[in-house]
């Protein structure tokens, strides 16, 4: 059984906005690596393959929130409690800091709302 909030249009919108803000810096990350170049072709840039790597879980992470929002229940329940590890989430893997306030406001109106 499902848990239904009274101010769950509230807790989408401000959860697909985080989502859409994260995608944002992740694709401007994306951009920035862009403009890198490799000075020494044989030897491995490991700051480059971290932030790689990096944006790419962020990508993810972006992507589950989204799909948090748009289709509850389905990848993940449409909770409080994931809607606050995925803005930790967000926060931490370069989605950046307004995109977690944005998920993290929708995550204490739920929390909110449950007590």
């Amino acid at each position: 059984m499902t848990k239904h909030y009274k101010n769950e249009g509230i807790m989408k919108i401000l959860t697909i906005l985080g989502a859409l803000v994260g995608l944002v810096y992740i694709i401007n990350g994306f951009a920035v690596l862009a403009g890198y170049g490799f000075n020494l072709p044989t030897i491995v840039n490991i700051q480059l393959l971290e932030r790689i790597i990096t944006l790419i879980i962020g990508l993810v992470v972006v992507v589950l929130t989204f799909l948090v929002a748009w289709k509850p229940n389905k990848p993940l329940p449409f909770h409080w409690l994931i809607l606050l590890i995925l803005a930790i989430l967000l926060v931490i893997f370069g989605a950046s800091i307004w995109a977690c306030v944005l998920v993290l406001i929708a995550a204490i109106i739920g929390l909110i709302e449950e007590l």
